[in-house]
């Protein structure tokens, strides 16, 4: 472990779950079908997160899980671009477990730990009600977890990270002789992205002008709009089960 990573500090493994779902013994076969399916479909992190409460309602637990593959691995972002958005996400709904396990993902996503400290997370609940995790370490972090999630915020301190990060990844490219086709077509389009997410996460919707600008960097393509927010509405809704359930990530990873 890098020190970088070494001074991130999951704050969501040690909450108490009020329900994880029906045990295997207690399933009904509908129910023990459609986990077979989501563990078929998920070798490596198996059910977890959400999966276990939406079972018990296997009209609900079917087409969340379809919604979800599709949302996850199936649309034309690129995985960088959808694990920003939901790092957004669980950021504005303040779910620790969510923003604890796609911090992982977006760090394999070649996410720099300078953006993820740069996203405004408001306090994180378990330093300040749950009592279950101690307060996080070091001033960026404390940063990170303290500032109340906003479009503004977002804009201020993310945008710069991001684009430096762009940035210095385009000077090392050109460093070692690559030429790698449309870095700054890269750069506008994640930061249009990320900036129409934060800007439906703070206000529910987003303006004329938002709406046809990031259209133009997308390249006029409106269908690309309807991925990112429907991203953004499935992890809002996987926060929310989170969150109300208390599921730690630690009964996740």
């Amino acid at each position: 472990m890098s020190s970088d990573e070494a001074q991130y500090e999951l704050t969501s493994t040690n909450f108490h779950p009020r329900y994880t779902g029906p045990p295997p013994d207690e399933m009904t076969p509908q129910q023990l079908s459609l986990r077979h399916s989501i563990l078929s479909t998920r070798p490596h992190t198996g059910l977890s997160g959400p999966f276990g409460p939406w079972l018990s309602i296997p009209a609900i637990a079917s087409p969340s899980q379809e919604l979800g593959r599709v949302v996850r691995y199936e649309t034309s972002l690129s995985r960088r671009e959808s694990e920003l958005v939901i790092l957004l996400t669980g950021a504005k709904y303040q779910s620790e477990t969510e923003f604890d396990l796609h911090v992982g993902e977006a760090r394999r996503a070649g996410v720099g730990w300078d953006v993820i400290r740069s996203i405004p997370r408001g306090v994180v609940r378990s330093s300040s009600s749950n009592n279950a995790v101690s307060m996080v370490s070091g001033n960026a972090q404390k940063s990170m977890s303290e500032e109340k999630f906003s479009f503004e915020r977002v804009r201020e301190s993310v945008i710069p990270l991001l684009i430096k990060e762009h940035d210095d990844m385009h000077l090392l490219e050109e460093e070692d002789g690559e030429t790698r086709v449309t870095n700054n077509n890269i750069k506008d389009r994640e930061v249009a992205i990320v900036l129409f997410a934060a800007e439906l996460l703070d206000s529910n919707t987003v303006s004329d002008e938002t709406y046809a600008t990031t259209r133009q960097v997308l390249g006029g393509d409106d269908s690309i709009l309807v991925e990112i927010t429907a991203i953004v509405g499935y992890y809002a809704y996987v926060s929310y089960t989170l969150n109300v359930f208390r599921i730690p990530s630690s009964e996740v990873a």
